[in-house]
């Protein structure tokens, strides 16, 4: 009797189990852009960097004239508290989501840890639906 009631209990929580800990997402993952580069790695302040892009490994949907918008921040600034950050620049992206674009840095940016933060991407959508969430699309640098 045991037996019959501990396998009669098996199957349904197993399948509660299964879905513990994630979310149900129906469909395909979403097309995401392929990771972000900064060169040089270690720039020096008053310098520039190259933000850049290859091409997505999916179709990310986009037509002619899409646009990213670039910002160079101190980590100060993403770790919620204000702090410095460039003006936007926008950067002309291709139709397979690859892009290249230089951002100047300030003299007086301050040394240390900085982030390039890209807006205008799926990136921007994901958590919106409720299922999950991403960290965005960046990159981190060290200022000299």
């Amino acid at each position: 009797m045991a037996a019959a009631l501990a396998a009669a209990l098996a199957a349904p929580l197993a399948l509660v189990l299964a879905g513990c800990g994630s979310a149900v997402r129906f469909g395909p993952p979403p097309c995401l852009p392929a990771p972000l580069q900064v060169t040089p790695s270690a720039p020096a302040r008053g310098g520039a960097i190259t933000v850049s892009s290859p091409p997505a490994s999916c179709d990310l949907g986009y037509s002619d004239g899409h646009s990213y918008s670039v910002i160079l921040a101190a980590a100060a600034a993403i770790e919620g508290t204000p702090g410095p950050r460039t003006e936007p620049v926008e950067a002309e992206v291709a139709a397979d989501g690859s892009f290249s674009i230089p951002v100047a840095i300030p003299a007086d940016f301050p040394r240390g840890d900085a982030v390039v933060i890209v807006t205008g991407s799926p990136y921007d959508e994901c958590g919106t639906d409720g299922t999950g969430s991403c960290a965005g699309y960046a990159a981190t640098l060290s200022l000299r």
